[in-house]
């Protein structure tokens, strides 16, 4: 059974959720979510024991394994590069699945997951995710709430013709009532996505250029002089698209550098720990739109192949 702590359970707001992926983020939405009827889903289809770390506590959380039952939402916190092999074994079961929402880092996953929808019988709505939240895994258990933030939550629009978008935006303004606990419902998720992911393009490589933590990329010179080239680069590349940013995104990158100053980027856990980077999926991703259109990112690609180097030589 899902854990129960620490609030009162109201069984009218209960959704049926399943996690797919319990790594940090997963674990941590997981505790969010501990009012509703949490489960997981994994490959030894057993339950799955975690500990939350918050400043004041440490809370234990049971999640029983998924056996098929109806879901209101299905949750993917996978890596990017391993949504599609994750979600397709699940191929046969989508009719069980009313809501799949994406809740991860980068950009690319998204289309290739609509159109494998697409190809499907009775597939469930696609929706995206963005959170602010912060959490890292201490060990193979323990998950650490490092920061409190906001998840945003809407459904998939890209493609979609312009009647159905004004549907949907009409559909949800009283959706609350079917979105899992701590979510916002936002209409305009690839922008949220964007947004994002163009900070996400600036601190988390240079992190892990530097084996450095996110403060240091503002207070060391020289880090900072990257940043800076990186950061003109890609606001630069998203000023060409069209793709709207609602700040300064050097500013916004060493607000965030700073006010997240002792922690490790994604990206320079996945390094240290010598597993793949989701760097295909923010700085590539922006590499293969900016040779779509012709247009150069000579920053972003020496620093790419730098780090891909510097890997393989590791």
């Amino acid at each position: 059974m899902t854990a129960r702590l620490g609030r009162a359970y109201n069984p009218a707001m209960t959704l049926s959720i399943g996690i797919l992926g319990l790594g940090a983020l997963g674990t941590l939405m997981a505790w969010h979510w501990r009012d509703h009827d949490c489960m997981v889903i994994s490959k030894d289809g057993k339950p799955v024991f975690r500990q939350l770390v918050t400043a004041n506590n440490t809370d234990q959380l049971q999640l029983a394994h998924w056996q098929n039952e109806n879901l209101d939402w299905l949750v993917i916190t996978t890596k990017a590069a391993d949504t599609l092999s994750a979600i397709t074994p699940l191929a046969d079961h989508l009719h069980r699945i009313k809501r799949l929402v994406l809740l991860q880092n980068g950009m690319g996953q998204q289309a290739a997951v609509a159109d494998w929808l697409s190809t499907q019988n009775n597939p469930p709505e696609l929706w995206l995710a963005s959170s602010t939240e912060g959490a890292y895994r201490q060990n193979r258990s323990d998950v650490v709430y490092a920061g409190q933030g906001q998840t945003f939550i809407g459904r998939y629009q890209e493609g979609l013709v312009q009647n159905r978008l004004s549907h949907d935006s009409q559909e949800c303004n009283n959706c609350d009532s079917y979105l899992p606990m701590r979510t916002v419902y936002a209409p305009d998720m690839l922008d949220r996505l964007r947004h994002k992911l163009a900070i996400n393009a600036v601190i988390n490589p240079l992190t892990a250029l530097y084996r450095c933590r996110n403060g240091e990329l503002v207070t060391n010179p020289d880090y900072r002089r990257h940043l800076q080239l990186l950061a003109a680069e890609i606001a630069g590349l998203y000023t060409f698209l069209n793709w709207s940013l609602p700040w300064n995104l050097l500013t916004q990158a060493e607000q965030v550098a700073t006010a997240t100053a002792a922690n490790q980027s994604s990206t320079l856990q996945d390094v240290l720990q010598q597993r793949p980077t989701e760097l295909p999926y923010i700085n590539g991703y922006l590499l293969a739109q900016a040779e779509q259109h012709e247009y150069a990112l000579p920053h972003c690609a020496e620093l790419m192949t730098q780090l891909s180097n510097e890997l393989i030589c590791e």
